[in-house]
């Protein structure tokens, strides 16, 4: 399992493969995880007690500059040192893939030894970071194994650029994405949506590729340790569990509360965690609704489903452009009993809600309307009304032993095919 991102190091990405490793075993899969090492901490005891028995390598880079100390919360993001900035965004820029590249080209050799020892059968890649697919690629070809590239978001199908890119290292990538999508034995989406975009781009067979959804993870998504910031009652608190950003702008959720009664508005909280950006807070100034907004520090894993639970109502939100994508963190507000309102704009986002009984769905670009069912909430919560969702029973299909259990099945008919 290739997965560049993996737990100790906190990232979205790195909590997919570390899902699957710890369950492949009861599949009849053995998995050896090849890894970033990351100066990010440490596992938690029950991090390492599920990865007992999971084999992982690990690459040590030079340098990272994709992990950094824990900063206090604020509400401007500070700049870097301009001229370190400047080198970084022109390195990034012209790179094609990623980065990381220049560190599995210098290390490639011996990757390819620590790999080869084990005899895998398989493997299995993970992007973005995408260099992640040229490492799985080359090794599939070189050792004669099979592969399966797993694509948790679209890479260069996508219409917002998760970084900056030159017209040459963009044009590399769209040659890359090609190669590896005609290689790979089969291919993994995390939505429907972005399955169907890659089929009908590629003019890919039904049986080549496959959607396995990031899932609820009981194990991971259990009271552990305690938050200690306590919410006012007297408001209703929306909690969007991240950091607004560029690809979770804070603009739908802005321009909504900015669209209230005033009184309504007044009994209302937006939380989130992490640093805001200037852009964003200047936005939440313009509008005069910086009081509504309320920013925390980071938490941690084991802090998440008490974090969750402290809420009235939980946030999904991306930006606009981004139909193709399923938020992971709708899959942790799934495992908790309270509702969730939705304004990403896929659709299956708001078919998973329905299905569930757990939310709604809005168009994000419809500020009124969601600005009416925060009116709603907000009253509801004034008349005493309870603050749990009606969630239907939680259904298997969206647990991570679900998607575990197809993932292996995939791999079994690769190798069947092979």
């Amino acid at each position: 399992m290739i997965a560049p991102y993996f737990p100790p190091r906190r990232r979205v990405a790195s909590l997919r493969p570390f899902k699957f490793a710890i369950r492949l075993k009861k599949f009849g899969w053995n998995p050896i995880v090849l890894t970033i090492q990351s100066n990010e901490g440490q596992l938690t005891v029950k991090e390492q007690e599920l990865l007992n028995g999971v084999s992982i390598e690990k690459i040590t880079p030079p340098f990272d500059h994709t992990t950094s100390p824990a900063k206090e919360p604020s509400a401007i993001n500070k700049s870097p040192n301009r001229v370190s900035g400047f080198i970084s965004y022109q390195i990034d820029k012209h790179i094609p893939l990623d980065t990381w590249i220049l560190l599995f080209l210098l290390r490639y050799s011996s990757i390819k030894k620590d790999v080869a020892k084990y005899k895998p059968d398989l493997i299995w890649s993970t992007g973005d970071p995408w260099s992640g697919h040229w490492l799985g690629h080359k090794l599939s070809k070189e050792l004669n194994t099979p592969w399966i590239a797993d694509f948790r978001d679209p890479w260069t199908l996508s219409d917002v650029n998760l970084r900056p890119r030159s017209l040459f290292s963009h044009w590399v990538d769209r040659k890359t994405e090609r190669k590896y999508v005609k290689s790979a034995d089969h291919l993994i989406f995390t939505s429907r949506e972005t399955e169907q975009l890659y089929k009908e781009h590629y003019h890919l067979r039904d049986d080549k590729t496959s959607t396995i959804y990031n899932a609820y993870d009981p194990l991971l998504n259990q009271k552990s340790m305690d938050w200690d910031v306590v919410l006012d009652d007297d408001y209703f608190h929306v909690l969007f569990f991240g950091q607004f950003r560029k690809l979770s702008p804070v603009e739908p959720i802005a321009k909504a509360v900015s669209s209230m009664n005033p009184e309504k508005m007044k009994r209302l909280k937006i939380h989130s965690f992490g640093t805001m950006s200037s852009e964003d807070t200047e936005l939440i100034e313009m509008l005069n609704v910086e009081d509504q907004f309320v920013v925390h520090k980071p938490v941690l894993p084991s802090q998440t489903m008490n974090v969750l639970e402290k809420a009235d109502l939980l946030l999904v939100s991306t930006d606009h452009k981004r139909k193709t994508i399923i938020p992971a963190k709708l899959w942790d507000y799934l495992a908790t009993d309270r509702p969730v309102l939705s304004v990403a704009p896929n659709p299956e986002v708001g078919t998973i809600l329905e299905s569930t009984g757990q939310g709604t769905q809005i168009n994000p670009d419809d500020p009124k309307k969601i600005a009416l069912f925060l009116e709603e909430q907000v009253t509801e919560k004034e008349a005493g009304k309870s603050k749990k969702s009606h969630r239907k029973a939680y259904s298997h299909k969206f647990t991570i032993d679900a998607a575990t259990s197809t993932l292996a099945q995939r791999m079994d008919q690769v190798l069947t095919i092979g």
